[in-house]
């Protein structure tokens, strides 16, 4: 016991030795950051008051309080919150560990959506949230990329806020396309079955303020018809909270 305790000091003052002779570098810029993923200049940057749609988040000037289809028609979801609209560096960043597997870029952008809450969201707002719930691949998708990138997020933002998440609970039933293009009856039509609620998954849903975790928004019909299913399943409330909101087409 006497030489494991001497063996994890060493091994512990040889990691703070290391450190001090090699300081982490922003992944961003690649300057020093003592030690955290991206330097304060980085953050600062990346973490900009927003204004914005107050119900889909829709980027807006800051007199309109709402979008046109906001005040159109309803959403399912109560509130959405995006970090930034879809703009550099955050395309890049994405892209980084969607398709070129670099993990790391995970955790930055969970801690960003994790600033950016505390930012614009009280702690009684925050610890209303019964459960996270990562928007699911389609299973043929998932093996191709190997992971869920908005249920890496949905781990890294539970975590920091100490709340649940909902595992296994939705599935996904096919593929659907490019939403952007489509026409209101399309995109209705495009999502019909989509998603499911598993029968036995139900009971954690009943009277739920549930939050869906995805990386990029869009047109908020996937959102929408996510949420819907959930409501119908006896949910409560449904947000969204999401890296960027863009009106864009953005492969998935």
């Amino acid at each position: 016991m006497y030489l494991k305790t001497i063996i994890q000091f060493i091994q512990q003052t040889f990691k703070q030795f290391i450190e001090q002779l090699l300081p982490a570098q922003c992944l961003l810029c690649q300057l020093s950051s003592d030690n955290k993923l991206i330097c304060t200049h980085c953050q600062n940057a990346l973490i900009q008051p927003r204004p914005c749609c107050q119900c889909c988040g829709l980027s807006l000037p800051n007199s309109l309080p709402f979008c046109g289809d906001c005040l159109k028609q309803a959403h399912r979801f109560t509130r959405l919150h995006a970090i930034s609209d879809y703009v550099p560096p955050y395309p890049q960043i994405i892209k980084k560990f969607k398709y070129s597997k670099q993990l790391i870029h995970v955790e930055l952008l969970g801690e960003l959506l994790v600033q950016s809450l505390q930012l614009n969201l009280s702690v009684q707002q925050i610890n209303a949230v019964d459960y996270l719930l990562a928007v699911s691949l389609h299973k043929q998708k998932n093996r191709q990329r190997g992971f869920n990138q908005a249920q890496l997020i949905a781990n890294v933002v539970a975590k920091q806020l100490e709340l649940s998440v909902l595992s296994s609970v939705v599935e996904r039933h096919k593929q659907t396309t490019a939403q952007e293009s489509l026409s209101p009856q399309q995109r209705k039509k495009n999502l019909n079955n989509a998603f499911s609620i598993k029968s036995d998954s139900q009971h954690n849903l009943s009277g739920a303020y549930i939050v869906i975790i995805d990386d990029v928004v869009t047109t908020g019909a996937t959102a929408n018809s996510l949420c819907q299913i959930l409501l119908d399943a006896g949910a409560r409330r449904v947000d969204i909270w999401c890296i960027c909101r863009t009106t864009l087409a953005i492969k998935r």
